[in-house]
């Protein structure tokens, strides 16, 4: 074989590679993108069984964190406490009671020593999610966009919960002194890691309980 041959077919195998590299990788985004959108659809629907459905959420305790770290066994369709939803950044997805690492693949989870949503007063829940991932778009990837006057809402077993954003800090990953009740408020903080990706701090978006019905963007 002529060294020009062996360039041809070098060429080819080349140009062979690239086609074949091509096509796998637009097959990966296409799954990926059905991927997200059926997980998605899949926290909607939990929404709603969550909200017609499924009978009042009694007697609930959490978790000790000492068990976070043990992967449930139930899907957490079964052990989701509640459905976040952000519609400004397009996010639906489930709450469970943990912060173990299964829950924050699954959606978000409730910070230790936090509250359970509620609408009662004096109280704070914090979610901690993850910032992109495999989830991408459907994780907290985006919750730096958020502004105040930004409306959130929470399904839970018992209560729909509307909260409006009111602020937003960065702070240092181990500073949970953040994390305090306040007389007559009812308060819900999203943590995740920032600034994306180089993750060593910590973003929350701050946000207070809804108290009037009209102030609701339904």
């Amino acid at each position: 074989m002529s060294n020009k041959q062996k360039k041809d077919h070098l060429s080819k195998l080349l140009i062979a590679v690239g086609l074949i590299f091509i096509v796998f990788s637009i097959a990966f985004l296409f799954l990926n993108h059905k991927r997200i959108e059926l997980k998605k659809e899949e926290s909607i629907n939990l929404e709603k069984q969550i909200k017609q459905e499924l009978p009042p959420f009694e007697n609930y305790e959490k978790k000790d964190e000492t068990k976070q770290s043990v992967a449930p066994k139930d899907s957490i369709e079964d052990t989701a406490i509640g459905v976040l939803r952000i519609d400004k950044i397009g996010v639906i997805t489930p709450i469970s009671d943990n912060t173990s690492e299964q829950s924050l693949l699954a959606g978000s989870g409730i910070v230790e020593d936090t509250d359970i949503p509620t609408s009662e007063e004096n109280t704070i829940t914090v979610l901690a999610g993850h910032r992109g991932g495999i989830n991408e778009t459907q994780s907290f990837l985006n919750i730096d966009k958020l502004e105040k006057g930004d409306e959130l809402k929470i399904t839970t077993r018992e209560e729909e919960l509307y909260y409006k954003v009111v602020d937003k800090e960065v702070i240092e990953p181990t500073d949970w002194s953040k994390f305090t009740r306040e007389e007559g408020k009812t308060k819900l903080f999203l943590m995740a890691c920032h600034p994306y990706p180089k993750n060593d701090k910590r973003l929350l978006v701050k946000a207070e309980l809804i108290k009037n019905d009209e102030e609701i963007n339904n």
